[in-house]
């Protein structure tokens, strides 16, 4: 019985996976692996792979140790530079406010062009390219110019019209949209009842929907050599995905009659 139950015994360390003999004799160092011992004996052999395994085991448990420890490191960084960038804005805020003379003097209104930025990030992307160019151009001519630092042109200037608001509510979602249906709908059923629109209504309202345009709009003034200024305003129409422009001629004797006058 001792003999069989000795035969039937199983060691905790065959449930572990040892690396194979060739990857162990040829990683492991002399004084583990004992090649002179350890080849002819399978016994010392399984001991020195046990020894290997107890080795790597230490090293990754110390080489991730290393890593928490780092890792911690990078988190307090992250957290110092979290902190510095969140106090780096009012101290922009203020140090632009207190240079507000010195832009106004120097003609140099950065505070007015970073807004204008702000604003023109709520422009669909083709009135944003066409705000952007616009604005390099006129920088880069008034540059060539004068060998004053980068202003804006005063044969060109470039604006941004309409509502910031109706922008950003564009991209909101709707609230309560199953109540507002029930309503809409509630409503439509009253309106057909009291009277059917005409097909030339529903075709002018297909013909609104169709045009309408986006609340922002990009307007460029261009001063001519006789003084007089024309005006192109461009709009987005948001259903066709199409931009459009308006032009507007100012003469010179229009600009200087308001001012005889007043």
């Amino acid at each position: 019985k001792e003999i069989t139950k000795c035969l039937e015994f199983k060691s905790k360390h065959e449930e572990i996976d040892l690396v194979s003999l060739e990857e162990f004799y040829k990683e492991a160092p002399p004084d583990i692996s004992k090649a002179e011992v350890t080849m002819g004996d399978p016994h010392q052999q399984t001991l020195a792979r046990l020894d290997w395994e107890l080795e790597q085991r230490k090293r990754l448990a110390e080489k991730y140790r290393e890593c928490l420890s780092n890792k911690e490191k990078i988190l307090k960084e992250i957290e110092v530079k979290k902190e510095y960038l969140s106090s780096l804005q009012p101290r922009l805020n203020s140090i632009m406010q207190a240079s507000l003379p010195v832009q106004e003097y120097l003609f140099m209104p950065f505070d007015q062009a970073h807004k204008q930025y702000e604003t023109a990030r709520h422009l669909p992307p083709p009135l944003y390219v066409l705000f952007v160019q616009a604005t390099a151009y006129g920088q880069a001519c008034a540059h060539m110019k004068s060998s004053q630092p980068p202003r804006q042109d005063k044969t060109l200037s470039v604006a941004i019209e309409g509502s910031v608001d109706e922008a950003k509510a564009l991209f909101k979602p709707p609230e309560d949209s199953q109540d507002d249906e029930s309503d809409s709908d509630a409503e439509e059923e009253q309106t057909t009842k009291r009277r059917r629109p005409t097909l030339g209504v529903q075709l002018d309202d297909k013909r609104k929907e169709m045009l309408k345009r986006h609340p922002l709009s990009v307007m460029l003034d261009l001063k001519c050599k006789d003084d007089s200024v024309l005006h192109l305003t461009f709009y987005y129409l948001m259903n066709l995905n199409i931009m459009t422009v308006k032009a507007k001629v100012t003469t010179a004797m229009e600009l200087i009659t308001p001012i005889s006058a007043g």
